[in-house]
């Protein structure tokens, strides 16, 4: 008897930390406006129709609403970014969900710090003085394709070994025209360097982006409550996808753009926001 009881004993603790080891936590406070409007910033009313009768976040037309508490995160990691969405009239809303990212200092990461241009590293050919609008690198491997596209962007101080150590790298500058030389390229800029940079450092091509990383996106009349949930995968070593942690992420703060673009008196009602770790 003794022994059975030491083996049931012994599964139930099995089961207990099995338990505990899938449970998991919701990151952001106040998802459910329980709180009022606690943690949220551009939300200016909190209504008492949500899901079963419990408060519920409203806001009309074109709303940027973020939340303002920064959410550390593991960015090797898989994440859950969820909540409840519901129409407030019969007119549809068009509605983008995701993660504003940021590094260890708390800076918020453009897609643009990150949008490597592969092999396109070059150095700077010549000194470049504070002030200076136009550079000379010894090359601009690829960098004519993002020119005609009018996205070309040129970063200083780059890591060139290959693991994009640099990243994200919020010096760049964008890149107006090019024009080879005896010497090299020269490179036009549309805005004069901020400081001096000495000859021989590593630069790199980047694109201009302006865009968000998205974990979910629709634009549809919600009639009733509707559970939405995108996943955010690990990091990646560059680049800007959606649903996807860029490189060096650290922080994180959910955003939802509310009615985007639309000016008709589209009202949108949400709750139960949550971001949870997916445990292994």
């Amino acid at each position: 008897m003794k022994k059975i009881s030491i083996l049931f004993a012994g599964a139930a603790m099995f089961a207990s930390t099995f338990a505990l080891a899938g449970e998991s936590e919701n990151l952001i406070a106040n998802g459910n406006a329980a709180d009022g409007l606690k943690n949220w910033n551009n939300v200016k009313k909190v209504a008492d129709d949500g899901p079963d009768g419990a408060k519920c976040f409203e806001v009309t037309g074109h709303t940027h609403v973020i939340s303002q508490e920064f959410i550390e995160v593991d960015a090797q990691s898989k994440y859950i970014l969820s909540g409840m969405l519901k129409s407030g009239n019969e007119k549809p809303n068009k509605v983008y969900v995701g993660l504003a990212l940021f590094d260890k200092n708390k800076r918020g990461i453009d897609s643009t710090s990150v949008s490597v241009l592969p092999k396109s590293e070059t150095v700077l050919a010549a000194d470049a003085k504070k002030g200076a609008k136009v550079i000379t690198v010894k090359e601009a491997p690829g960098w004519d394709a993002l020119l005609k596209a009018k996205r070309l962007m040129v970063v200083f101080d780059v890591d060139n070994s290959g693991e994009y150590n640099d990243l994200p790298n919020f010096n760049y500058y964008e890149v107006k025209g090019l024009e080879s030389k005896d010497d090299g390229v020269e490179v036009m800029l549309g805005r004069a360097l901020a400081k001096d940079f000495a000859a021989g450092i590593n630069l790199r091509a980047h694109s201009k982006s302006g865009h968000l990383m998205y974990a979910f996106t629709e634009n549809k009349n919600f009639g009733d409550w509707t559970k939405f949930s995108g996943t955010i995968k690990p990091e990646i070593k560059y680049g800007a996808p959606g649903s996807t942690f860029w490189p060096n992420t650290k922080y994180v703060k959910a955003f939802i753009l509310a009615n985007w673009g639309q000016k008709d008196g589209e009202v949108l009602k949400f709750t139960n926001l949550s971001l949870e770790k997916v445990e292994k």
